[in-house]
C-alpha cells in the first residue's frame, strides 16, 4: 500500500476545510433614540470600527468597544446623537473577528 496518494489526498482535504470554513454573523444591531431637537440635514455622521481577535479561545484585546466609543467621540467636536452600534463576527479557521461599528450623529456645540 502507498501512502503518498493517501497524504495528499489528506493534506488536500485540510486544505479544502481550512480555505472554505469562513462564515460571517451580526449579532445584533442597537440604534439609540431620535433626538427631537436635530433637524434633518443637520450634523455630520462619523463612524468608528474596531476588532478583537480571537484564536482558539484565547482573546487578544478585550477593551476594543471601550476603544470603538473613544474614537467615535474624538472624531466630533460637539455632541453626539442618534448612535447606532453593530456587532459583527467573521467566523475563520480555529479562530473568529469580532468588529463592533459605531455610528453617529456629530452636531456642532450649542
Amino acid at each position: 500500500m502507498r501512502l503518498e496518494p493517501l497524504v495528499r489526498g489528506a493534506l488536500s482535504a485540510a486544505l479544502l476545510v481550512a480555505a472554505s470554513g469562513c462564515s460571517y454573523s451580526i449579532h445584533q444591531v442597537y440604534v439609540s433614540s431620535m433626538d427631537p431637537d436635530v433637524r434633518y440635514g443637520q450634523g455630520k455622521w462619523v463612524e468608528a470600527e474596531t476588532k478583537q481577535f480571537v484564536f482558539i479561545g484565547f482573546e487578544f484585546g478585550s477593551a476594543y468597544v471601550e476603544n470603538a466609543y473613544k474614537e467615535l467621540a474624538g472624531k466630533c467636536a460637539g455632541r453626539l446623537a442618534q448612535v447606532t452600534t453593530e456587532h459583527q463576527t467573521a467566523y475563520l479557521f480555529l479562530s473568529y473577528d469580532q468588529k463592533v461599528i459605531l455610528k453617529g450623529l456629530c452636531l456642532a456645540k450649542s
